[in-house]
């Protein structure tokens, strides 16, 4: 008997990361006998900062965030999909994305991911405490800030998660939605009265949260959220559909954005997951099928989704099934991950990324004051520009 032909992959940790991929790994090979599968996993954290050079060199498929694109093909350390699964499938993908979440992958004329997840930040609720404070979900800035002097009053909160990654990600997401977002090419850095705005309007929104939202990153918010009755809205997270879903013992509804700009749904910052292959894969005609297998629609909005998946087939975000199963978080989020921006990917971005979100939550901790917080962040942006790429 010939050996397996084994495919290693790395998502992260967590039913919408893990889960959905390892779960179904058994249909495939029931399928493809001659193909073994094995996924492993990292933190959240870890798939938002963690380089991928080294992981490259152990997986075959890497789940990534979008903005380590352009790293990936300037390293060779992930590689163009299209000869792998081919341009019919490419193009299919691009016709069923959510938004721009399948050309994020896309980069100088290369294909470096595939759209396997879809999120953008979302606004979310739990409509039993709105409910008691008689309120609906904001659809407007000031109506954030007036739900949470109401929930204050009443001995509840609203929350906005702004721990490092989550800082950075409010700062480049109100920049987008007042029409002067963070430019996609290196060099393209925000004027400063546009960072100013941005940052008094996340000030605002922080200070008017949970005291621990300087903390949390968006699982921990949805953690509080659904496990006490104290936090009766959440402003701005990467939406999970995992705590809307049937059988939550206190499920938390999602919905639309309200930022300040002339269209409050617009501009929050696009997140997602996709499958990258490395340059150390040499078994293309396994993880082709393996790869069709994961993406196709059905398999999105079937078993990957039953299994704690968050699809980036827009054919499962519009399913009747699929939002029954989940109170509606796809059908009532779309506008905004249609409407969702999408951020820089050039090589060195995330670590400008990273070190950028430490500086705006120092800022919204009180270390230093606003002014000295834009001085940093453009410092740091020049510092990052000034590297060669392979340092970057």
């Amino acid at each position: 008997m010939a050996p397996l032909r084994t495919i290693r992959g790395i998502s992260w940790d967590h039913p919408r990361g893990f889960d959905c991929l390892a779960a179904n790994v058994p249909a495939f090979q029931a399928a493809n006998p001659d193909i073994e599968v094995v996924w492993e996993r990292r933190s959240l954290k870890q798939f938002g900062e963690q380089p991928i050079d080294a992981l490259a060199e152990r997986y075959d498929l890497i789940v990534a965030d979008h903005p380590f694109v352009g790293h990936g093909a300037a390293s060779g350390c992930l590689i163009d999909v299209t000869p792998i699964i081919g341009k019919d499938a490419v193009d299919a993908m691009l016709q069923d994305s959510v938004g721009k979440s399948s050309v994020s992958y896309h980069w100088n004329g290369g294909v470096y991911g595939l759209p396997t997840d879809a999120a953008s930040q979302v606004a979310s609720y739990r409509p039993d405490i709105m409910a008691a404070l008689k309120h609906e979900a904001p659809q407007s800035f000031g109506e954030t800030i007036a739900l949470a002097k109401a929930a204050r009053a009443a001995g509840k909160s609203i929350a906005t998660p702004a721990c490092p990654t989550d800082a950075m990600s409010l700062i480049l997401s109100f920049t987008a939605n007042l029409g002067q977002p963070l430019g996609a090419e290196p060099g393209q850095f925000w004027e400063r009265r546009a960072l100013e705005e941005a940052f008094a309007y996340v000030e605002e929104l922080v200070a008017a949260s949970h005291p621990s939202s300087p903390d949390w990153n968006p699982i921990q918010g949805y953690n509080a959220m659904s496990s006490t009755d104290e936090i009766a809205y959440i402003s701005y997270a990467f939406g999970y559909s995992n705590y809307s879903r049937k059988g939550v013992a206190r499920p938390i509804l999602f919905t639309n954005v309200a930022g300040p700009g002339s269209d409050p749904r617009a501009g929050a910052l696009l997140g997602g997951a996709g499958c990258a292959v490395t340059s150390s894969a040499r078994d293309f005609e396994a993880i082709g099928r393996y790869l069709r297998f994961v993406h196709d629609p059905a398999h999105q909005r079937g078993a990957y989704f039953d299994a704690g998946g968050q699809p980036g087939s827009r054919s499962a975000w519009l399913d009747e099934r699929v939002n029954a199963e989940a109170n509606n978080f796809f059908r009532n989020t779309l506008e905004t991950l249609d409407k969702s921006f999408l951020r820089p990917r050039f090589d060195g971005f995330v670590p400008f990324f990273e070190e950028g979100g430490e500086i705006i939550n120092a800022r919204l901790r009180g270390a230093f004051s606003r002014e000295a917080a834009i001085d940093k962040l453009s410092a740091h942006y020049e510092h990052i520009l000034a590297l060669e790429p392979a340092q970057a």
